[in-house]
This record gives C-alpha cells, sequence and structure tokens, in this order.
C-alpha cells in the first residue's frame, strides 16, 4: 500500500513531470532541429507545418516557427482544456522549443547522409520523445490540446484527426516542391514515430486481468492482498456442471506481478483455475487516469 502510495505521488509531482517533458522535448528537438531540415523531411501536425515553413524561410529556424504555430492553440485551450494539461503542455512546447534553438545556435547536426537511415532515426527519436511527454501529465503539443478537446466535446478519436491533419500537410509539402523522395521518407519517419510512440506507452500502460476461479476464494483472496499490493473483486461463480458454488476472483495486475500471482494461486488451491488476459486500458482505483 506504500509503495502504491509512493508511485502515485511520484507521477503526479511536479518535479517528475518536468522531468519527464524535458527530456521528450529534448529528444523531439533533436529530430525536429538535426535531422528533418537538413533531409527536407515532413513531421506530422504543428512540426510539419513549421517544416513547412522552413523550407519557405531558412532564415527562421524550426523550433521558432513551430512556437509561434502553437500559441494559437493554447488561447483555445485555456477555455476547453484542464488548466494543468494546458500548464504542462505549454512547458513541453518550451523546452522543445528551447532544445531546438540550443542545437540549432551550436550547429550540431546528426551525421546521418542516408536518407533511409536517417527517417529511421528521427522516426525512433519523435516517437521515444512523444511517448516519454505523454507520459506526463501534459503533453508535447499544441494540437494535443484540440485533439483532447474534440475528444471530450464530439468523441472524435485523436487517431483520426491526426491522420486527417497529416494528409494535408504531406499534400502541402508535395505542391510546395517537395519531391516524392522525401515525401516518403517523411511517411516512413511518421510510421515509425506513431509505432513507437504506442510502444512506449505500452511499456508503462499494459496490464494482465487475472480470473481466479476457485473454491477457497476467500481464504486467497486473504492470502494474496496481504502480500501483494493490488486489490480483489470476489464475485459468486456456480458450475453448471457439477452445480458446485465456486468464487471467482477478478483482479488486475502486471508481467512483473504476475508469476508471483500465480504461485500464491496454486499454493492455496492446486485445482484453481487460473486465467490470464491481455487488457487494452485500465483507469481509475489504485491505477492512473490519462
Amino acid at each position: 500500500m506504500l509503495k502504491k502510495t509512493y508511485n502515485r505521488k511520484l507521477a503526479e509531482s511536479i518535479p517528475w513531470n518536468l522531468f519527464l517533458l524535458t527530456v521528450g522535448g529534448s529528444l523531439q528537438a533533436l529530430c525536429l532541429q538535426c535531422i528533418s531540415p537538413q533531409h527536407d523531411f515532413l513531421s506530422t501536425g504543428l512540426m510539419g507545418l513549421s517544416l513547412l515553413a522552413n523550407f519557405l524561410d531558412r532564415e527562421t529556424s524550426v523550433s521558432v516557427w513551430y512556437f509561434l504555430f502553437s500559441m494559437p492553440f493554447y488561447v483555445i485551450g485555456w477555455f476547453v482544456v484542464s488548466r494543468r494539461f494546458l500548464c504542462y503542455t505549454l512547458y513541453g512546447t518550451f523546452m522543445t522549443t528551447l532544445a531546438g534553438m540550443f542545437y540549432n545556435h551550436m550547429g550540431y547536426v546528426i551525421p546521418v547522409t542516408n536518407e533511409l537511415y536517417a527517417a529511421v532515426l528521427g522516426g525512433v527519436l519523435l516517437g521515444t520523445g512523444g511517448g516519454i511527454m505523454l507520459r506526463s501529465l501534459g503533453s508535447g503539443g499544441a494540437l494535443d490540446i484540440v485533439s483532447v478537446a474534440l475528444r471530450n466535446k464530439w468523441n472524435i478519436q485523436i487517431g483520426q484527426f491526426m491522420l486527417c491533419l497529416n494528409c494535408v500537410v504531406f499534400a502541402m509539402g508535395f505542391m510546395l516542391g517537395y519531391d516524392l523522395d522525401h515525401v516518403m521518407a517523411s511517411i516512413i519517419m511518421i510510421f515509425i514515430s506513431a509505432n513507437l510512440l504506442d510502444y512506449v506507452l505500452g511499456m508503462f500502460n499494459h496490464r494482465k486481468m487475472v480470473l481466479i476461479i476457485s473454491g477457497r476464494g476467500e481464504e486467497m483472496a486473504e492470502v494474496i492482498m496481504a502480500s501483494e499490493p493490488f486489490g480483489i473483486t470476489l464475485l459468486r461463480g456456480k458450475g453448471a456442471y457439477s452445480g458446485q458454488n465456486r468464487e471467482i476472483l477478478l483482479t488486475v495486475t502486471n508481467n512483473m506481478a504476475l508469476k508471483r500471482l500465480e504461485t500464491i494461486v496454486f499454493g492455496v488451491d492446486p485445482n484453481a483455475l487460473f486465467i490470464v488476459e491481455n487488457t487494452f486500458y485500465v483507469a481509475g482505483g489504485q491505477f492512473r487516469r490519462g
């Protein structure tokens, strides 16, 4: 219980969230400033628009364009989204911009000349950085504010919104003079980024839903709760064939605790039925929302 309380306090603490946003923003800026402009890659959302603007005006850095494009969305977010989310996202945008300006001032360029390798590396940096930032109580981009607002008001999925926007960005890039090779390399980078972002989030979000069917459910629940930091719901059931009463234990755990739970279950009742399923999303109770 103490460990669970500590983890929740850490996840909601200001220093921890600022740390995640700083690290994630620095990684994204590394792609945005040190890979994409040198290979004329396009990116998603406001990053893509920023790269298009830099393609037309090389005098203004990508990070400055990104900051300027972001500002109007914060005005919208002030009225329609959580103030806490807005403030953290503003910090994330600021850190991405600051890191990009620092890389630009230092003249640092990642020395990858092959476009395919550059697209892969850019996707890794962009996806990893985005995933880390989304593990905080904020995000790294102003478009996330719009995405959250649309989902809350009209239940428009964030993925659908971003897909439509990115189709517009890539179409604009092609019309403004990007050759097809650069557009295709950009698509590769975005595909890798999107999948890696989901993977980074999944590293922390994946849970296992466990159903335990036993005739000694109450005894088993007491043993589990005495040694493991997760709750259990006890359901009553009846065997359709045997007609005997059974207790069904329902709990949610992670991969690390799964084997310990299995050992406890069969230690109490060797004849128990132990069922494990992957869960897509778990929120509430001891698990963090959002």
